[in-house]
C-alpha cells in the first residue's frame, strides 16, 4: 500500500492567477503531493479576446483553467462562484466559510496564495489573501503558507499595468527562491491556455523580459510546529 502523499491547495481569485502567478511551483509540487485548487470567481468580469463571442465568459475562463490546471498536474478545481471583481467586506466570512469546508475535507498541510497586497495590487487579489491568512491560522491542520510573491525589478515594469501596483519585495524580504527551469515550458503552455486573457499572458512575458525561470514566496509557518521546507 502506498504511502499518502501530502496535500496542497492553492487558492485563488480568477482562473489565469494559478499560471500567472505560482504555475511552475505548482507543478513542481504535483510531482511529490497532491495539488488542489480553488478558485473564487470564475472570472466573469475579464476580457474575452477570442473568437467565442457565442458562449458566456464565465464558462470559456472555466474551461481555460480546466486545460490549464491539467498541464500543471492540479488534481481537482473547486469553484466558489462568487463574482468577480466583488470581493469585498461583507463577504470575507462567507469566502472563509466556503474554504474551511473544503479545507477540513482535504485536510491540507500547506496553502498557496497571493501576497497581501495581491501582486498586482488587484482587490479581488488582496481579499483572498486575507481571508486564506485568516482561515490558514483558524484550522489546526495546515502548517505552512506559501505567499507568492515578485521581485521588486519585475514589478518596476508593471507600473502603468494597473492605477496602482505596489511594490515588489527586496532579496531580504523574500523567503524562498524556487528553480522552475525543468518546468517553465509547462509553466508558459498552461499560461497560454487562458486564450481569453492571450493580452495579459504577454504583458506578462514581456515584463519580465530575461523569462528568469525563478518564482518567489513569503513563507508563514504556525510557530509551535516545525516543518520541512
Amino acid at each position: 500500500m502506498s504511502a499518502q502523499k501530502p496535500v496542497l491547495v492553492a487558492i485563488f481569485a480568477h482562473p489565469d492567477d494559478e499560471a500567472f502567478g505560482p504555475g511552475g511551483t505548482l507543478a513542481l509540487y504535483a510531482k511529490t503531493h497532491d495539488v488542489y485548487l480553488i478558485c473564487v470567481t470564475k472570472g466573469q468580469a475579464g476580457r474575452n479576446n477570442t473568437t467565442d463571442m457565442e458562449r458566456p465568459l464565465q464558462d470559456i475562463r472555466e474551461e481555460e483553467l480546466q486545460n490549464s490546471a491539467k498541464l500543471l498536474g492540479i488534481k481537482r478545481i473547486y469553484f466558489l462562484d462568487y463574482e468577480d471583481g466583488t470581493l469585498s467586506n461583507n463577504q470575507y466570512h462567507s469566502i472563509a466559510n466556503d474554504i474551511q469546508m473544503l479545507l477540513d475535507e482535504l485536510k491540507p498541510e500547506t496553502l498557496m496564495t497571493f501576497e497581501m497586497r495581491g501582486v498586482s495590487g488587484h482587490i479581488d487579489h488582496i481579499a483572498v489573501s486575507m481571508i486564506v491568512h485568516f482561515v490558514f491560522h483558524k484550522v489546526p491542520y495546515t502548517k505552512k503558507l506559501m505567499l507568492y510573491c515578485e521581485r521588486e525589478e519585475v514589478i518596476k515594469n508593471f507600473r502603468d499595468y494597473f492605477v496602482y501596483v505596489p511594490h515588489g519585495y527586496s532579496d531580504k524580504e523574500i523567503d524562498r527562491v524556487i528553480d522552475i527551469s525543468d518546468v517553465w515550458e509547462t509553466k508558459v503552455k498552461a499560461m497560454y491556455e487562458h486564450k481569453s486573457q492571450i493580452k495579459d499572458v504577454n504583458t506578462i512575458l514581456y515584463g519580465k523580459k530575461e523569462n528568469v525561470k525563478e518564482e518567489c514566496f513569503l513563507i508563514h509557518t504556525k510557530a509551535d510546529e516545525t516543518i520541512n521546507p
